[in-house]
């Protein structure tokens, strides 16, 4: 399952087991002279559309100019967090999830951030330790349950991550990645039953013609 990267209350996915490439896209490249009419609101947008894009570069200049205005802001601070992570700065990206957890103990998906740093450094307690604090600060974070889930089954304990699973499709039962990996887990666990009941399902869902698009297109994102 791709960690869940999360950019100011949105998630995205990183590629292939934390892999770091670019999301596939074509970047919006500005200069900074053709933007100076943008509000902060703007500018943040901006930033986002070009984290979306692919292009860090640009996206972490322009946060870092709203940084500057405002160290504060910890929509600033989460998608920085996140544009480190995908360059594979790992110290940086762990840092400005530390400074948005200091701005906003409570901020679950900065604990969600920072747990994807641990995991990727193959610290799995403290990934763990993350991803269950997020969770209980925000008990229907979906992709704070993924992200658990994923850092049990790489710790081993199976059991559990089954859990953290069912508990996000409980939020949301169109997730089919979810299903798929949860049905895999099942069956790998000996629990067919369970495991054809939950393939069934996302193979239904599958099917759907507007989840289709939905598969396509994260597909071609990652």
């Amino acid at each position: 399952m791709q960690d869940q990267i999360v950019v100011d209350g949105q998630n995205h996915l990183s590629s292939g087991t934390n892999s770091g490439l670019p999301i596939t896209g074509s970047p919006i490249v500005l200069k900074m002279n053709d933007v100076p009419q943008l509000s902060s609101v703007g500018l943040l947008e901006l930033a986002h559309r070009e984290y979306q894009a692919g292009d860090y570069e640009n996206a972490e200049r322009h946060c870092m100019q709203l940084w500057r205005q405002d160290q504060t802001n910890t929509g600033v601070l989460l998608l920085l967090s996140s544009i480190h992570f995908q360059c594979r700065r790992l110290d940086k990206s762990a840092h400005f999830s530390t400074l948005a957890i200091k701005q906003n103990p409570l901020l679950a998906e900065a604990y969600s951030n920072l747990g994807n740093v641990y995991k990727e450094r193959s610290q799995l307690q403290e990934a763990l330790d993350n991803y269950r604090h997020a969770v209980r600060l925000k008990p229907d974070f979906i992709d704070g349950y993924i992200n658990l889930a994923a850092a049990l089954v790489a710790a081993g304990d199976m059991e559990q991550a089954v859990q953290a699973y069912i508990t996000a499709l409980q939020y949301n039962p169109d997730l089919y990645c979810v299903r798929s990996d949860l049905g895999n887990l099942l069956k790998a666990l000996g629990r067919l039953d369970e495991a054809k009941n939950t393939i069934s399902i996302y193979s239904n869902l599958f099917q759907s013609p507007k989840l289709k698009n939905q598969v396509k297109y994260k597909f071609y994102k990652a």
